[in-house]
């Protein structure tokens, strides 16, 4: 029921709303998923005979360069010196 006498209404023209701003609020949801990795290793394992075949060649000289490349598993820290061989888990 609402009042709709002179004095009511004076009072309504009186009022003020004020409306605040529309507050957000985000519900997060986290799923969490596992992802399986699988490295499969084969290990072959070889039986050699090694067969020494001597042949002479007087003056005969021969040179080979050889580069042999090595990597290292140093984790995320550029300042790391404990670098270790990177299948060496």
């Amino acid at each position: 029921m609402s009042c709709n006498c002179r004095r009511c209404r004076e009072k309504a023209q009186r009022e003020e709303v004020i409306t605040s701003p529309t507050k957000t609020v985000v519900n997060t949801r986290t799923k969490e998923r596992v992802v399986k990795h699988i490295h499969p290793t084969e290990v072959i394992n070889v039986n050699r005979t090694v067969v020494r075949n001597e042949h002479f060649f007087p003056v005969h000289e021969r040179e080979v360069n050889e580069v042999v490349e090595e990597n290292f598993n140093c984790g995320s820290d550029f300042n790391n010196n404990r670098c270790r061989p990177f299948w060496n888990w």
